[in-house]
């Protein structure tokens, strides 16, 4: 993976982060509402993974945002 890969995949796992905070929700809960498992949640918000748009769609359905919501700034 290159510099600008970790660059988005770090953005990406701080913005999770901030929209899951910003509705006062652990990682258990989020990764209840959207079905995923909370190591994947936590590593999505640590930016040492790459999720699949598939996954990306169950956490934006899950918070009740939208995608761009989720990528602005990345």
């Amino acid at each position: 993976m290159d510099r600008r890969e970790e660059d988005i995949l770090r953005k990406l796992g701080k913005r999770l982060s901030y929209l899951r905070e910003k509705q006062n929700l652990t990682i258990a809960e989020l990764a209840a509402r959207s079905r995923l498992d909370p190591d994947m949640i936590g590593k999505i918000e640590a930016g040492e993974t790459d999720p699949a748009l598939v996954v990306i769609f169950a956490l934006v359905e899950a918070l009740g945002v939208s995608p761009g919501e989720l990528v602005d700034g990345l």
